[in-house]
């Protein structure tokens, strides 16, 4: 941070394999954006040269490194919970900031071309050349072939039914509506105001262009799902059975039923909510957790792999009247 008379500013610097300059300097249009529906986000300054966002030698390596306004408000981990944690235990920011995500949805923005960190059937970042699905699906294969040899053959069952879902999603996918959204909407970039409720957003290191039901899908199953009855975890398949898995889902279902207040989902959409959430839910990180922490139990490993199988080949969630009426 730097302090003069007047003003704050913050410089920041990053090197990773996803921000790049060209998308930092896109950073601005996205934030403005976002202002006009009402969300705040520190404003960018640019350098001597003209430019949002310059590459540096820092440290024997090649950085990006840009200027931002101070913020105005605080993170949400700044806060005590006591902040902005409801008598019911429901955050009071939960449901503005998927209303806000819906609004960003339902825009369509199209004013930023690179993928936001969600992204699927493609690569984020580069060097990468598959999204992180595939990625879990190979890490989970090589760790079924590495300690639980005897759960090869039913892997590849379930790998033949992934693959079949995925191919429907394939068909389907390019031509469902996109939008550009920030991509990371995680507690240590969220803005609040004294009351705990969301007033905006930092960091866009991951934004950029997506479908809309993926962000929808993905902030829900992965972000916003704390409402979920939870089990107590005796063993890592606490949260990988049908009870806990139905309750999610309605969750879930709650949750894109009243995003309609905000956005229009289309026929298309509804076609392929139950082949994208399959894709991005049946093969994980749980997973690959419970697998690594079950690989000596053959009991639980039937029970992990039998779980999989089911809700690959499960055809009960009703989307379509949900996301339709």
């Amino acid at each position: 941070m730097i302090e003069d008379d007047e003003s704050k500013f913050v410089i920041k610097i990053a090197s990773n394999n996803f921000t790049a300059v060209e998308r930092v300097i896109g950073w601005p249009d996205i934030i403005s954006e976002y202002k006009k529906l009402g969300c705040y986000s520190p404003k960018m300054y640019k350098s001597v040269y003209g430019n949002y966002a310059e590459t540096v030698l820092f440290q024997e390596r090649f950085c990006v490194v840009w200027e931002e306004e101070y913020s105005q408000f605080r993170i949400c981990t700044s806060f005590d919970k006591a902040a902005y944690v409801g008598e019911d235990g429901k955050y009071t920011y939960h449901d503005e900031v998927l209303a806000f995500i819906a609004k960003v949805g339902e825009k369509h923005f199209n004013h930023f071309q690179y993928p936001s960190g969600y992204i699927r059937l493609a690569p984020f970042g580069e060097g990468k050349t598959e999204d992180e699905v595939i990625e879990c699906v190979e890490t989970f294969e090589k760790l079924v072939a590495k300690k639980a040899g005897a759960f090869f053959a039913k892997w590849k069952q379930i790998r033949a039914l992934f693959e079949i879902n995925m191919r429907k999603l394939s068909e389907i996918y390019d031509k469902l509506p996109t939008s550009v959204f920030q991509a990371d909407a995680s507690q240590n970039n969220l803005l609040l105001d004294e009351d705990g409720h969301f007033v905006g957003l930092i960091d866009y290191n991951l934004a950029g262009k997506d479908v809309v039901l993926n962000q929808f899908l993905s902030v829900i199953l992965f972000g916003y799902s704390y409402q979920r009855k939870r089990l107590k975890k005796l063993h890592p398949l606490a949260e990988l059975n049908r009870y806990t898995q139905d309750s999610l889902i309605q969750i879930l279902l709650h949750t894109l039923k009243q995003l309609r207040r905000y956005y229009t989902f289309n026929e298309l959409e509804a076609k392929a909510a139950p082949f994208l959430f399959k894709y991005i839910f049946c093969v994980g990180y749980k997973q690959i957790q419970a697998l690594q922490e079950c690989s000596d139990d053959p009991e639980k490993l039937t029970q992990l792999f039998d779980f999989m199988e089911s809700e690959l080949l499960r055809e009960d969630i009703d989307f379509h009247s949900v996301m339709l009426g």
